[in-house]
């Protein structure tokens, strides 16, 4: 019996000290999202000026980089994703403009240099990191797209998150369709 309380004293304490590790590694890791300028998924295409589109529309997309709480008197930080998805089955779609604007309505980011081309049933996202809190509790995004081919209508909606301390929130807000083409 001494010899198995031995051999678990020996095995913990083995794993104690070789088998925690620090979370440093963790810490170093970098998300790869590509250059805001060329998001991924999506072909740069230059737009003739003799370009008819059929259908388009602008969507507004709510984003949150940061919420209140405790009666105003605290924020809590948010890192924003918005995603566009192509949801049609047959035709690509050509995103002109997708332009970030904080809660007094000014213009904070042009996210395209150029439109871009999305083929059927991808998607392409825009990343707000939770320490850029710029954009304020009513921030928004405004998507241009259009089609040269009637198209099912894309989708585009923006997801929230935060792990701080202990606690972890997320929500999602969905576009709304504010001009048709």
């Amino acid at each position: 019996m001494l010899k198995q309380y031995l051999f678990s004293f020996f095995l913990l304490t083995f794993f104690i000290f070789f088998g925690c590790k620090s979370n440093q590694n963790l810490e170093n890791i970098e998300i790869n999202i590509t250059n805001n300028k060329h998001p991924i998924n999506t072909e740069i295409i230059n737009l003739h000026s003799d370009f008819k589109p059929i259908t388009g529309q602008i969507i507004y997309v709510p984003v949150y980089s940061n919420i209140y709480h405790s009666n105003q008197q605290r924020s809590h930080n948010l890192g924003v994703t918005v995603t566009f998805h192509n949801i049609d089955l047959d035709n690509s779609v050509i995103i002109k403009s997708v332009k970030y604007y904080n809660n007094q309505g000014d213009l904070i980011d042009n996210y395209l240099a150029s439109p871009v081309s999305l083929k059927p049933l991808a998607s392409t996202n825009f990343y707000i990191e939770d320490n850029d809190t710029r954009g304020g509790v009513g921030a928004n995004f405004l998507i241009e797209w259009v089609a040269d081919k009637k198209v099912a209508q894309p989708i585009a909606e923006s997801v929230m998150v935060s792990t701080a301390s202990t606690q972890g929130i997320s929500f999602i807000s969905q576009g709304r369709i504010v001009k048709e083409f």
